[in-house]
């Protein structure tokens, strides 16, 4: 149990961290939200949510109700898959714009990573965009009627913070431990952002087997044993497998624009890529 970490972490004002993570908390904070004034309520981050939703959407086929349903059973509401056009703009913009990986300043751009490292032969096991929301795509999904409707009625409130983040992943030779230093979270792990989170998630290349598929465990936000919700967030695949059944494991590949809805306090993971970059733009709600 990893009650050092969770006390570090309350320690530095973290209190999300702890209590995050039971469902109970979750739907009580929902509840606290909904009766609080929106003066009251912290300050966002992301694009300006004074602003009104846009009056169309992007993403057809889909509706709040059916997403919460899939969210609450599965995890994960597939479907808000992002028009060709919104994917070639946000593909462009992460193209040209520099880079930079976890824990240094340098910046550098997608053309000088050949073979997952720099020329002067640092890896690069991701890179991300600094400020993604320069880019108008980013600005437009954060403001989708449909998709900030159906975070809205999962959350039980309408979201209050919203943290976009557009990030390559390399394939590089780099070893497991290389991986976890520079951030790719590629062991089984669920998130606590805050007191009641989801995150929306969108393809920008195509995903397939060898190419950063996203994994998760459909319906493990809920079920997780006291010792997984008292220790770290972290676990091996044969402790998440021996709490759930195998046919649960969901492995999400689709073309460029695939997009979902997850409840990410339900296990999941990042696979390295292997065979092809990827690209993906995400949005932390909450």
């Amino acid at each position: 149990m990893n009650v050092a970490n969770i006390a570090r972490r309350l320690a530095a004002g973290e209190l999300h961290y702890a209590l995050g993570r039971f469902e109970t908390v979750r739907r009580g904070y929902s509840a606290l939200r909904r009766l609080t004034p929106r003066s009251a309520a912290r300050s966002p981050a992301g694009p300006p949510l004074s602003l009104p939703l846009l009056p169309n959407s992007l993403f057809v086929g889909v509706t709040p109700e059916r997403a919460l349903a899939d969210l609450r059973r599965d995890s994960i509401a597939l479907g808000f898959d992002l028009p060709p056009s919104t994917v070639a703009e946000l593909v462009g913009f992460a193209t040209d714009s520099p880079l930079k990986t976890r824990g240094n300043d340098r910046l550098f751009h997608r053309h000088e990573v050949v073979n997952g490292r720099l020329p002067d032969g640092t890896p690069v096991v991701l890179a991300t965009v600094p400020d993604p929301l320069d880019a108008t795509a980013v600005r437009r999904v954060c403001r989708d009627p449909v998709l900030m409707d159906s975070a809205a009625a999962f959350l039980g409130f309408r979201p209050g913070k919203i943290i976009p983040r557009l990030f390559w992943s390399f394939v590089t030779d780099v070893t497991d431990e290389e991986r976890r230093r520079l951030g790719q979270t590629i062991d089984w792990h669920y998130d606590v952002h805050d007191f009641h989170f989801c995150s929306a998630q969108f393809y920008l290349t195509d995903v397939d087997s060898g190419a950063g598929e996203h994994a998760l465990v459909r319906g493990s936000h809920r079920g997780k044993s006291l010792r997984m919700l008292m220790g770290s967030a972290n676990a091996r695949e044969d402790e998440v497998f021996a709490r759930f059944p195998r046919d649960r494991l969901m492995v999400v590949e689709g073309p460029a624009g695939t997009g979902f809805l997850e409840d990410t306090s339900c296990y999941h993971r990042a696979l390295p890529p292997t065979r092809r970059e990827r690209l993906m733009f995400q949005l932390w709600i909450s």
